[in-house]
């Protein structure tokens, strides 16, 4: 799929911004952008089948899947919040129902999006948003109609370093007008996010002893462990802290018997996908029925995801505790974090715990605000604590992934963000 040179010629030949039937219901609109040459990104956006006059009324959500390597346009698409399940069936808290979704493969070697040579594979997190920067500046002159729209940033887990820092670059292109509208980024809204690799680490055996996962003994052996991923950060061996952390999490399948990290209640059979949307069933359903149907080459998808981890492998624990205070401080976006209780990649209290470390101006409004009951058709979901610029969400029976876990308070959570209606919640 090599376009030329020019990455405009690629948006017109493979994107067009005149919607589509793709896959599933609604109108769509998808395709690569050259974000560099030889580095080509897949996005897909679905137009809100909302009962709107225009889709312009609703607005957009940008989609980013963790990893680093993760695929949004599968696992975030077909397994957490597009209108289709891996299975063809209609998904009945899908956001697509309420706001348009974009979903973009990143970084290049994610889902779709592919290399022509994985030396060309972004190593550390700046140049994965140097990419995205390149990709949403060709995006919105090809779907100029969203430059009035109000954007939402989601994301989850690894997406805790790559949306507020590419929150922080699109603020400053749209304020300088280079990119949209000022004031068009409302808000960025994190699920689980990995951030501080210290908060995180301080947690794990913690999270682990009290839910009865681990024993004395066990708690011993992974704060040792934990302790070498933090002496290697320290030392700024960042590709040992990595080797370290996959030992970690070697030791923790040992002792808990194979429990799955993703959520500490679901005991998966080994047969079924733990792989972050590489399973083989659903490579296949992505190499075929999705690529048929979007006349894209399937051979792509997850051909380079491994090779992703690998370019990033240095960069993968490195902490961003800044980003998001400075967003808080310098700029007019609303932060957003939700935490699955049954997470223990990312346990809730070491989310917690790295918000009570941050420091911005009005966060005395979060800290006085009430922390009250999410509560959907007389069931309890969850917690919610909102104040000022700020707002945290406690998603009950949910881990890491929490829009597929809990999709009842994810749509809570995108509606009271978004105002995608223009009405909050009553």
């Amino acid at each position: 799929m090599w376009c030329g040179a020019l990455a405009i010629v690629c948006l017109l030949v493979l994107g067009s911004s005149e919607a589509r039937k793709g896959f599933g219901p609604g109108e769509q609109d998808w395709g690569y952008v050259d974000v560099r040459e030889g580095a080509h990104m897949f996005y897909w956006l679905y137009y809100t089948t909302a009962d709107v006059s225009s889709y312009t009324e609703r607005p957009l959500v940008l989609w980013l899947q963790g990893g680093p390597g993760g695929s949004s346009t599968a696992l975030g698409n077909f397994q957490e919040l597009g209108p289709l399940d891996s299975n063809g069936a209609q998904r009945e808290g899908n956001w697509v129902q309420h706001v348009n979704v974009l979903f973009i493969d990143n970084p290049v070697g994610a889902g779709f999006s592919y290399a022509d040579n994985t030396s060309l594979l972004v190593t550390n997190n700046e140049e994965l948003i140097d990419d995205l920067m390149t990709f949403m500046l060709h995006f919105y002159k090809l779907h100029s109609a969203f430059k009035d729209v109000p954007l939402h940033i989601f994301s989850e887990s690894y997406g805790g370093k790559m949306a507020p820092a590419l929150a922080i670059r699109l603020d400053e292109a749209m304020k300088s007008g280079e990119l949209a509208q000022p004031g068009i980024l409302k808000s960025v809204t994190i699920g689980n996010p990995w951030i501080s690799t210290r908060h995180i680490t301080r947690e794990h055996s913690k999270y682990l002893f009290v839910n009865g996962l681990i024993d004395e003994d066990g708690v011993v052996q992974i704060d040792a462990q934990e302790e070498r991923i933090l002496s290697a950060l320290k030392s700024h061996e960042f590709e040992n802290a990595t080797d370290e952390y996959l030992k970690w999490y070697d030791l923790m399948q040992v002792l808990t018997g194979k429990m799955y990290l993703y959520n500490t209640q679901t005991h998966l059979d080994p047969s079924e996908d733990r792989t972050y949307g590489y399973g083989d069933d659903f490579v296949r359903f992505m190499e075929v029925n999705v690529s048929e149907a979007l006349q894209i080459n399937g051979s792509y998808y997850a051909s380079q995801v491994m090779d992703v981890l690998g370019s990033l492998h240095g960069d993968r624990l490195k902490s961003d505790i800044n980003a998001i205070p400075r967003l808080l401080n310098e700029t007019s976006v609303k932060i957003n974090i939700y935490s699955g209780q049954l997470d223990c990649l990312v346990p809730t209290t070491a989310t917690l715990s790295l918000i009570k470390d941050w420091a911005w101006t009005d966060k005395s409004a979060y800290l006085q605000a009430n922390r009250t009951a999410i509560v959907v058709d007389g069931i309890l979901q969850g917690y919610e604590k909102i104040g000022g610029k700020f707002g945290m969400y406690w998603i009950n029976r949910a881990g890491h992934l929490v829009p597929s876990d809990n999709p009842t308070a994810m749509q809570y959570v995108l509606k009271s963000v978004t105002q995608y209606d223009g009405k909050s919640w009553e």
